[in-house]
């Protein structure tokens, strides 16, 4: 079941698949921020991408971290600096973690969609597996939109099934054929191999997990952070400012509170709001602007209406002084 190909120093693409939810929104962002400036330092990374999902199809987010070496993407796995991470998110995760570690030659990203099927063949089953597949191939070669499939095998050290690279050219294609009943049926078929076998959705095409150019993946994070301050700042001006305005100036500081108390207090109340119900209302309403390949039209209506609500917040805060000193 092993391939007999030394994977130890070639570049290899660590891929996670994980859904977060919905109220988890703000906080995976900021986290990936976090995640990002510890990879940095880490020996053997070379980069990353994190790519959004795309309801209603696909609800994982997907994090690609390519590194040097197996070795530097499997101490990144088992390295205590991601185990304190990941307990910082992880009770925003729906469910595990999806982790595969597979040989890496660069990305060229295409317009397809995938999905990844991943199986534990049994020791002694590995040709009848393949026979299998073959009947397989045949059937979704018929099916419309279908483009490519892809078996890679398992290979020492980097991962231990057998996964199934899926590409058609469109959701619905895919949906077709996923939900057909002669894929059920050949399902049935096979149900010795069906045990561990797992399916996940990417909205990602054939090229980018077995491209043929060199390309470098353009990296995500930094636009990511970017955007979601500016998106933290806009509902955090107003909550600072209403809360001191209405509750306390006139309820806490006026009955002789400390400043450094008040102050704590209006911090726990706003950090509380934003958290839990204020940032992801608003990352859902702006979720046309955030997404990394978002056009350039919508890119600059995003940036557009953000400086239309950053005046209007201004603005009125600068009308309640008025009357506040007017009275």
């Amino acid at each position: 079941m092993t391939s007999s190909a030394d994977p130890a120093g070639q570049p290899v693409a660590l891929v996670i698949q994980r859904r977060i939810a919905d109220d988890g929104f703000a906080a995976f962002a900021r986290w990936n921020g976090e995640v990002g400036e510890a990879l940095k330092t880490w020996p053997g990374f070379l980069s990353r991408e994190v790519v959004p999902p795309q309801p209603p199809a696909h609800v994982d987010w997907v994090t690609i971290v390519r590194f040097a070496s197996p070795a530097a993407a499997r101490a990144w796995l088992q390295s205590e600096v991601r185990a304190k991470l990941i307990a910082e998110i992880q009770r925003f995760f729906v469910g595990s973690e999806d982790v595969h570690i597979l040989p890496d030659t660069g990305v060229q990203r295409d317009s397809a969609v995938s999905a990844v099927i991943s199986f534990k063949v049994p020791a002694g089953l590995e040709d009848a597996f393949l026979i299998w597949q073959q009947r397989i191939q045949a059937a979704e070669a018929e099916f419309k939109g279908f483009l490519r499939h892809k078996i890679e095998r398992p290979i020492r050290g980097l991962h231990d099934e057998w996964i199934i690279i899926l590409s058609f050219d469109s959701d619905a294609n895919l949906n077709a054929w996923l939900d057909s009943p002669l894929r059920q049926t050949l399902l049935k078929e096979g149900a010795r191999f069906n045990a561990g076998m797992s399916v996940k959705r990417a909205s990602y095409g054939f090229n980018f997990w077995f491209p043929t150019g060199k390309a470098q993946a353009p990296e995500q994070s930094a636009g990511l952070i970017w955007k979601s301050n500016l998106i933290v700042l806009l509902v955090l001006y107003p909550v600072v400012y209403l809360w001191g305005f209405f509750i306390s100036r006139p309820l806490i500081d006026s009955h002789g509170v400390p400043v450094w108390l008040s102050l704590f207090v209006g911090n726990l109340v706003s950090t509380q709001l934003l958290g839990w119900w204020l940032v992801p209302a608003a990352f859902k309403a702006l979720d046309w602007w955030v997404a990394p390949k978002a056009a350039i039209s919508r890119q600059i209506a995003g940036y557009l209406l953000l400086a239309a609500l950053y005046a209007a917040s201004m603005g009125l805060y600068a009308l309640l002084l008025a009357w506040h000193w007017g009275r």
